[in-house]
């Protein structure tokens, strides 16, 4: 059967961005979002399985818009009584100065959805702005969401929601030639043209066992369908968009050493194993979440993968705003290897020799 040659990136109700055959393991209340580059980074702690830090409740949320609508001189930064730092404070009054030259177009109501919204709920709401919304006016919603919601993670999704959509609907028509499925065999040399093309790596190609992952992500048998496409794509875009930063694709384009193991927790843990079980504490390597798709706050961010002192691997979740924020190319701030081997818990890398 054939589909219309117009086809859409369709992100519909039906799709739910969670992946029920790839197992990982829920953050517990204990785990830890690590900052990098702080003292007792590893003592930061994530409460939620959503990253939702200084999260506001839906009255909060709703009160500091209608403090908006109605001109009040009242600071969004004091409803609730929640208090942050100057530092935050200049952030936050930065925000509102971010005009759209052509009218900003994406109303409060918008805003308020997402932030109360659910994966699936902001997904959608994502396909419908994004695909109309200019540059300029995703930039000021990202930053009004990540206001909002008190979780400044959900910038970097909303940022990259047009590319990805746009990329998305371009290369499943290129594989689908207007056919409703395809046979996976068939679409994995684009997958990886793809990927390859977007982390901006030529030396380094997936894996028998990438393919297997993403095969599972997108929950098809020999068929693909634009559904198990878009499940899988949700995923993999921000793993490559986050490859192609500079300091993170040098790290992945390195064999040896070897920072970045493949796409697995599996492979992770196998490379922290010698001879004789686990290799001695502060043994790494990092790897990325296989439960986090976009629009997830955490999508595409890495983990770093370790031995501890109790002889016990540990998952930790790595900040990447650090890298983000620095400017591409500066010779003026450590590389991300540096801090990572600067933490007290992380000592050498798993793989020494491939």
């Amino acid at each position: 059967m054939e589909r219309p040659t117009s086809a859409s990136y369709s992100l519909n109700g039906s799709t739910e961005f969670k992946h029920n055959s790839v197992h990982e393991i829920k953050p517990s209340p204990s785990s830890k979002r690590v900052k990098l580059g702080q003292e007792n980074t590893f003592a930061v702690e994530r409460q939620d399985e959503e990253c939702n830090s200084h999260a506001w409740t839906a009255n909060q949320v709703e009160n500091a818009l209608r403090s908006k609508f109605e001109g009040s001189s009242e600071k969004p930064e004091e409803i609730g009584n929640s208090t942050f730092d100057s530092e935050s404070n200049e952030e936050r009054d930065s925000d509102f100065k971010v005009v759209s030259s052509s009218g900003y177009s994406i109303s409060d109501l918008t805003v308020f959805k997402y932030c109360l919204g659910g994966l699936t709920d902001r997904a959608l709401l994502l396909k419908e702005v994004a695909t109309s919304a200019s540059e300029e006016d995703l930039l000021r919603f990202a930053n009004e969401v990540s206001l909002y919601s008190g979780c400044s993670h959900h910038r970097h999704q909303i940022m990259i929601a047009k590319r990805l959509i746009m990329e998305g609907t371009k290369v499943w028509n290129s594989i689908a030639q207007n056919n409703r499925a395809v046979h996976w065999d068939n679409v994995v040399f684009e997958i990886e043209e793809q990927f390859m093309k977007i982390a901006c790596c030529s030396s380094r190609s997936l894996m028998e066992q990438d393919f297997e992952l993403l095969r599972r992500i997108a929950g098809c048998q020999e068929y693909i369908a634009q559904e198990n496409f878009e499940k899988m794509w949700c995923w993999l875009y921000p793993v490559a968009f986050t490859l192609s930063r500079d300091r993170i694709n040098t790290m992945w384009n390195f064999t040896s050493p070897k920072w970045m193991e493949g796409f697995t927790k599996e492979e992770a843990e196998l490379s922290l194993q010698g001879p004789r079980g686990l290799q001695e504490p502060g043994t790494f390597i990092l790897r990325f979440p296989t439960s986090r798709s976009w629009p997830h706050p955490d999508a595409g961010s890495l983990i770093v993968t370790y031995v501890g002192s109790d002889y016990t691997v540990h998952h930790r979740l790595l900040c990447l705003d650090y890298t983000y924020s620095c400017q591409e190319g500066s010779t003026n701030v450590k590389s991300l290897q540096e801090m990572l081997l600067a933490e007290p818990e992380l000592s050498r890398l798993g793989r020494q020799d491939i």
